[in-house]
């Protein structure tokens, strides 16, 4: 194997030094013209948005909720909008589409060319958002990059609205259902007040016979006491005055004529005394009658409160239900007519026309442009002396005299 020392890698470079120079300069020279010339000059546009929670906003009151609120906050929840989802809606279709069809741009772009040719750019650690365009016309990038936010801002608006709108017709179809409902169940409890024998008069019944009851009770008492002290009176009278007799004027008729009577102090006491014994039984008859009333009332008034207690609670669950679907409509109504788009996007700073163009970077095209035409001449020097090398070798085994 045959080896190249470094001086003559050197040799070669230097007795082809015309033909690298030369490649060089003409790659230089083509360069210069293409950038200076042929190539126009692109400008690039910079609009900034600033994104926030809207969606936490709007909940933040609801994130206590409890049953049926739970319920609607999380049916009639906004998606969560991260600073990602944000970059990817700007260059949906349907922003783009719309941006094309008011700038008139039809004829320069479609939506999937007009998406390839923004750059979005979300900064580190912020909630900034950069939309960028390079275009040759400074003014129209900066007019397309203002009108692609101001689109954006309205789609995010308008698909929070479409979301609240269908929220809304489930909303009010339920609302609706809830309403007859209640309606429903406030019949049942007006058909409830309007029986005979409500709570209130079963209350006021049973207030009336205990009252009744009490009285009977004192009554008897006192009958008791009574009969205890004539029974007594009986035993003294038999025992220390057994022929005691009382005189006494009578008035026999009612009409004022007037008998003498004579009467024994101990039959009179006895007389008293089985009078207060009958009325005793009949007392407690009465207590007995009275005392099985008011068992019955009252059970019958536990019953009566029981019903009321549940037609009670399934009003106030179906009032409850239905307030609470009322007041996520009135919310999502509220929802659906305000800027979304406005709340959740902030314009930080607008895009306008730049002088400095960021391509083509001459010095950097030329420079690199050198360097490969100095490769090519190098490259170009090497096969030279390579192809004369192996033509003389060639030429002299062709000459060599065959023994």
């Amino acid at each position: 194997m045959e080896e190249i020392s470094l001086r003559e890698l050197i040799e070669i470079l230097l007795r082809q030094k015309k033909i690298i120079i030369g490649i060089t300069l003409v790659a230089v020279v083509l360069a210069t013209i293409v950038s200076y010339v042929v190539l126009d000059p692109v400008y690039e546009t910079k609009m900034v948005l600033m994104a926030s929670q809207f969606n936490d906003k709007l909940q933040s009151t609801q994130l206590n909720g409890e049953g049926i609120d739970s319920l609607l906050n999380a049916i009639s929840q906004y998606p969560t909008m991260t600073l990602e989802t944000y970059r990817q809606q700007i260059t949906a279709p349907r922003v783009m589409r719309e941006t094309i069809q008011e700038l008139g741009l039809e004829q320069e772009y479609d939506v999937e060319s007009l998406a390839r040719s923004i750059t979005l750019e979300t900064i580190t650690n912020t909630n900034l958002i950069s939309i960028k365009m390079k275009h040759n016309d400074p003014e129209k990038a900066a007019l397309i990059v203002n009108k692609v936010g101001e689109r954006f801002m309205n789609f995010v608006s308008e698909k929070a609205k479409e979301s609240a709108t269908t929220s809304s017709a489930y909303i009010k179809e339920q609302m609706e259902v809830e309403k007859d409902n209640l309606d429903q169940m406030l019949q049942e409890q007006k058909e409830f007040l309007s029986q005979p024998r409500g709570v209130l008069e079963l209350s006021q019944e049973l207030e009336g016979k205990l009252l009744q009851i009490t009285t009977y009770k004192k009554t008897l008492t006192d009958l008791e006491i009574r009969q205890n002290a004539l029974q007594a009176g009986i035993k003294v009278a038999e025992a220390e005055a057994p022929d005691s007799n009382r005189v006494f004027l009578k008035d026999t008729d009612g009409n004022g004529t007037m008998q003498l009577t004579i009467e024994d102090t101990s039959t009179l006491m006895k007389i008293e005394l089985a009078e207060a014994q009958s009325n005793i039984r009949a007392m407690g008859e009465q207590i007995i009658v009275l005392q099985q009333g008011i068992e019955d009332i009252q059970v019958e008034l536990q019953e009566k409160k029981h019903q009321e207690r549940l037609i009670d609670q399934k009003v106030t669950m179906a009032q409850k239900t239905y307030d609470a679907f009322y007041k996520k409509y009135e919310e999502l109504r509220v929802t659906e007519s305000s800027k979304i788009g406005e709340a959740t996007i902030t314009v930080i700073s607008k895009a306008f026309p730049t002088t400095q163009p960021v391509a083509p970077r001459k010095a950097l095209n030329i420079a690199i442009t050198a360097v490969l035409g100095l490769m090519v001449g190098v490259f170009v020097a090497f096969f030279k002396e390579y192809w004369i090398a192996t033509s003389e070798e060639t030429q002299k085994k062709e000459m060599k005299p065959i023994s």
